[in-house]
């Protein structure tokens, strides 16, 4: 018998590398408009979030803007820039051969994020896709989990697994009442900062998750 019935994941940095070309991509839109030049450990922080976030922050009076030129060089350099971590497309078979419903819930908008999800066949093993403009209410609050459980019909959450590269991964699935997993071994996130989360499991890598299901 599984321990879970359902495992939902973060696309970014979950399931597929797309770290350097989100910061790539924050570096461009901060070095276009302001002639800044941004290094890695400053913008790992803005990694997990919803995009607008960062900018409301800093230049709230320039959001639109900046989300416009970050998408559109995001959109030119995705395909050269992302890649699929190794090991996930067999954790995925695994999980499906053992009957387990999965998932992915991202803060990414659909259309790029579904295109990162064609590009390497992971929509064949999903029964249900959350996107940003699913929800109102985003991570870490935990309405992008319980909107995924409802498509499935899923009302209770003790069976259900979601696994993140971020410490809003680790919170959303608190909120949700699911349990959640941290991927230490491949997250771009400092591993202090998800261990400072409390995860339910810290995984070193994709396959090393089906000893716990």
């Amino acid at each position: 018998m599984n321990k879970f019935d359902c495992i939902l994941f973060d696309l970014d940095g979950t399931l597929i590398d797309t770290t350097p070309l989100i910061l790539e991509s924050f570096r461009h839109t901060f070095f276009h408009h302001f002639n800044i030049v941004k290094q890695d450990d400053e913008l790992y922080q803005y990694l997990g979030i919803p995009l607008k976030r960062p900018f409301e922050a800093l230049y709230p009076d320039k959001v639109d803007i900046l989300m416009n030129t970050y998408r559109e060089y995001n959109v030119l350099k995705h395909d050269e820039c992302v890649s699929i971590f190794l090991g996930v497309p067999q954790l995925l078979k695994e999980c499906r051969c053992k009957g387990i419903k999965l998932g992915v819930v991202t803060s990414k908008k659909r259309e790029l994020a579904m295109r990162g999800m064609e590009l390497f066949g992971l929509f064949s093993y999903m029964d249900v896709f959350i996107g940003y403009e699913d929800t109102t209410i985003h991570k870490p609050e935990g309405e992008p989990v319980l909107k995924a459980m409802k498509e499935l019909g899923i009302g209770n959450g003790s069976k259900v697994l979601y696994v993140g590269d971020s410490p809003y991964d680790i919170l959303c699935a608190r909120n949700a009442g699911v349990k959640s997993a941290a991927v230490t071994g491949w997250s771009y996130v400092p591993r202090k900062d998800l261990l400072s989360c409390t995860p339910d499991y810290c995984i070193l890598t994709p396959v090393e998750l089906l000893s716990y299901i």
